[in-house]
């Protein structure tokens, strides 16, 4: 999405220049290096001073901030105040308050950290199931919370939908420097003709992702159910689906390409995650495509899907609950009238246009503030 969003804008005449550190770099550090981490996760001198060197090189109107982490840390925010250059930061996951950037814990939705203290995190073990690993996230937040770090140094924050705003507002960011921007889809080569033939899943197999309820849901009557993704719980889910037969399809890994041409031909989209996903990009990948979905009822879901508009809601972790909402999305009328529904909620919303039209709005906006308060 940031490289997506990156064309937008060069594409409408601005000038881009990166500032990027890649998670790969670190299998190439050396033993010292890599035992300085957990110190860089909360504050790295090294990227404060490149930035600083960075913004001295070339005059920027702003910056803006995607993920510090890990290697970044917040302390690029210190070398655009000090150059006195505006951020701006787009918040793509909770890591501002869950360590694990998830608000998940054991599979299910977890606000503990939410309370006034991020050590639930630690005595949980959040990130990567480690206490050690956990430990410098924790006091990072923690220590940058304690600091207002973030609400210092950054002068507008980017959230995708209402629910995130909330959260992050409960976090602590002021209400009235938070703007709901979500993501875009590109136009698509194809959009659905017919009422398509099969229920589809696409995304990762794992726990929160709640595909273990869509096959407890699943019942043969509904027709051919498509499950394109892989994961831990590949082979687990294969095992509990096999008592559907044939009706079940475990397609593995896909390339977008192959995704896409898939998605087409769906009769819906079921997204039956967990999850408090910051965002549902598959569900507007599918309107895109004038394909509904099924969601449940939490998070960003329900401000995306409407109930018998666009899509359908159930109960999240309910079975019972997601197996009556495909069988509304399995007559074919009802797929391509919310189908229709959906492709204009697409149309309206979510597209190119209207994301650079946000996106540079922001900016400006950022940008005449900034001056204003400085003169």
């Amino acid at each position: 999405m940031v490289q997506q969003e990156r064309k937008l804008l060069e594409d409408a005449g601005h000038n881009v220049v990166e500032y990027i550190r890649k998670s790969d770099d670190i299998e190439a550090m050396s033993v010292m290096r890599k035992a300085e981490l957990p110190l860089r996760v909360i504050w790295s001198f090294e990227d404060q001073a490149a930035m600083t060197r960075e913004l001295k090189r070339e005059r920027f109107d702003v910056i803006h901030v995607h993920n510090s982490f890990p290697l970044i840390s917040p302390s690029i925010l210190a070398a655009a105040r000090h150059m006195s250059v505006p951020v701006v930061a787009t918040l793509h996951n909770y890591r501002f308050v869950c360590a694990a950037g998830t608000l998940l814990r054991n599979g299910l939705p977890c606000l503990k950290c939410l309370e006034g203290t991020p050590l639930p995190s630690l005595v949980h073990a959040c990130y990567r199931g480690s206490r050690l690993a956990t430990a410098p996230l924790t006091f990072s937040i923690a220590t940058h919370g304690a600091l207002k770090t973030w609400q210092r140094g950054v002068d507008r924050f980017v959230v995708m939908s209402e629910f995130a705003r909330d959260i992050m507002t409960r976090a602590g960011i002021p209400a009235e420097r938070i703007t709901r921007k979500p993501h875009f889809i590109p136009f698509p080569d194809r959009v659905r003709e017919t009422a398509g033939s099969y229920g589809l899943y696409l995304g990762r197999l794992s726990e929160e992702k709640g595909v273990s309820t869509l096959i407890q849901a699943w019942d043969p009557t509904l027709g051919t159910l498509m499950i394109a993704g892989d994961g831990p719980l590949r082979q687990e889910l294969e095992a509990q689906a096999a008592v559907h037969g044939d009706s079940v399809r475990f397609l593995g890994s896909l390339s977008r390409p192959e995704a896409l041409k898939l998605l087409v031909d769906a009769r819906y989209l079921v997204t039956p995650s967990r999850a408090f996903e910051t965002f549902g990009l598959s569900v507007v990948e599918a309107f895109a495509h004038g394909v509904p979905a099924v969601v449940p009822d939490q998070g960003v879901f329900p401000e995306l899907v409407r109930q018998d508009y666009n899509g359908f809601t159930f109960r999240p972790g309910d079975p019972n609950s997601l197996r009556s909402a495909l069988k509304k999305a399995e007559v074919e009328v009802v797929s391509l009238r919310t189908g229709a529904a959906a492709r204009q909620d697409y149309l309206a919303h979510f597209t190119p246009s209207s994301n650079i039209l946000a996106l540079v709005g922001i900016y400006e906006d950022v940008i005449r503030n900034y001056d204003a308060s400085r003169s």
